[in-house]
C-alpha cells in the first residue's frame, strides 16, 4: 500500500511537473519502485571477525560467514574448541543464529547497527545480553 502511494505521488509530480509521456513516466516510476525495494530488502552484511566480552569477564570471538540471509560460521568454546553457528539468518538489521553448547543449541538473537552487534541468549531463565564488535579491516 505505501509503494502504491509514493508511486501515485510520483506520477502526479512527474506527469504535472516535467510534463512526461506515459511510456517514459512508466519506466521513471519503474526505476523508483526497483529502488525503493531493493533498499529496503537489502540486508546488512556480518561477514568477518568480531570479538567482544559476556559479563564482562568471558572474551569471545566470532567469524561469520554470510550468503545473502544466511549467516553461518564459528566461534571458540571456553576450552579452545571451533563451535559451528548454524541455523543464521539475517533480515535487515536482525540476526539469529545457534551454537552447540555442551550438547544442545543455544539461540542467540539481536540487531546489527554498523560495526556493532547487541546479542542476548537465555541461559537458566535469565537473558543475557553482550556486545560484539567487528574488527577493523587490515
Amino acid at each position: 500500500m505505501c509503494i502504491y502511494l509514493i508511486n501515485l505521488t510520483c506520477y502526479y509530480h512527474l506527469t504535472i511537473t516535467y510534463n512526461l509521456k506515459p511510456k517514459e513516466l512508466m519506466k521513471t516510476l519503474m526505476l523508483i519502485a526497483l529502488f525503493m525495494v531493493s533498499f529496503v530488502t537489502a540486508a546488512t552484511d556480518v561477514t568477518g571477525r568480531w570479538t567482544g566480552t559476556i559479563m564482562d569477564q568471558f572474551e569471545v570471538v566470532y567469524n561469520f560467514t554470510q550468503d545473502g540471509e544466511t549467516v553461518g560460521g564459528t566461534t571458540v568454546g571456553p576450552d579452545g574448541s571451533t563451535i559451528k553457528i548454524a541455523n543464521g539468518v539475517i533480515k535487515g538489521d536482525e540476526i539469529s543464529f545457534t551454537i552447540d553448547v555442551m550438547g544442545g543449541d543455544l539461540p542467540i538473537k539481536g540487531k546489527v547497527d554498523g560495526d556493532t552487534m547487541k546479542l542476548t541468549f537465555t541461559m537458566e531463565g535469565n537473558e543475557m545480553p553482550f556486545e560484539l564488535k567487528k574488527d577493523a579491516k587490515k
